[in-house]
């Protein structure tokens, strides 16, 4: 999930300059694109199944984005903002795990320039956090990621971007690199390919966004459970819908949007990483809705 958070960053801060592609930027999922603002999200994940074993996972998800406060130095724009992510979880009887309140808590700093005389920009950022059911707090809760990019703005219509990304959760670090683009053929129609998240949106009117998006969910939390024998709770999957956003007035947006989730993987380690269930997740549907006020 955090080389998604990255890329929202790096949107947010290029909207918040008010560049040609930010001003055109869609939020197909509720991620913070576009102009900035609060945005509340909430995801209904109907149950997944354990594939070969009985049961399965399902969870109520409610996300939270709230910008802090900017700085502009020059060219330079500096700010921070907070995230956060509450999911009860429902494990069934997976390793007498039950239902978790699984939460998330990410501060994000980052720093830009994108001068208007150049086509080049840059991002950098770090953003520390927390994931954890806070049963039993420990170590392994805490988390960091950290992302460089540089972008090239082609023409009113292409931008290009690569970036390093690198992230610390669970006790592993990762490091990837990534290279997308942003191009809109006319003014109906938008391509946004940054991976992990590829969407093609339509704007019939001013006030109306229709998108086809994929993209990634889950997480990493520490948990605790009885015996405390399963403290890490590893979940990836990747989603696909058909999402409808109406502007209301100059500040309210709001989304709707559904589709299946695929491709899931839920790991379950103890304290020392050793990992005690990795169930593949079976397909399963999924709704959600968002409410934004976008500055």
């Amino acid at each position: 999930m955090r080389p998604l958070t990255a890329l929202v960053v790096a949107a947010a801060i290029l909207a918040d300059r008010g560049t040609a592609t930010a001003a055109e930027l869609i939020d197909p999922a509720a991620l913070g694109f576009g102009a900035p603002g609060f945005t509340l999200d909430t995801t209904l994940q109907d149950r997944l199944g354990y594939g070969d074993a009985s049961g399965g996972f399902d969870a109520l998800e409610v996300r939270t984005l709230a910008p802090l406060g900017k700085l502009e130095r020059g060219s330079w724009l500096f700010g921070a903002s907070l995230n956060y992510c509450w999911t009860h979880a429902d494990f069934g009887a997976l390793r007498g795990l039950g239902t978790k309140e699984l939460q998330t808590i990410e501060v994000q700093l980052f720093a830009a320039d994108d001068r208007p005389a150049s086509p080049w920009w840059v991002l950098g950022f770090v953003s520390p956090g927390v994931a954890t059911d806070f049963e039993h707090p420990g170590s392994d809760s805490l988390s960091a990621s950290a992302l460089g990019l540089l972008g090239y703005r082609w023409n009113e219509r292409l931008d290009l971007a690569v970036g390093v990304f690198a992230s610390y959760g669970l006790g592993e670090a990762t490091a990837m690199g990534a290279v997308g683009f942003i191009w809109r053929p006319s003014e109906q129609w938008i391509v946004q390919a940054t991976p992990p998240i590829v969407a093609i949106g339509w704007k019939p009117t001013g006030d109306w966004t229709v998108s086809a998006v994929g993209y990634p969910a889950g997480g990493g939390w520490e948990v605790g459970n009885e015996d405390d024998r399963v403290r890490q709770v590893n979940l990836s999957l990747w989603r696909a819908a058909l999402s409808v956003e109406r502007k209301l007035g100059a500040h309210w947006r709001v989304n709707v949007r559904g589709g299946v989730a695929f491709g899931g993987e839920l790991e379950l380690r103890d304290g020392d990483a050793r990992v005690l269930e990795n169930p593949d997740l079976e397909p399963a549907p999924f709704a959600a809705m968002s409410v934004k006020w976008a500055f």
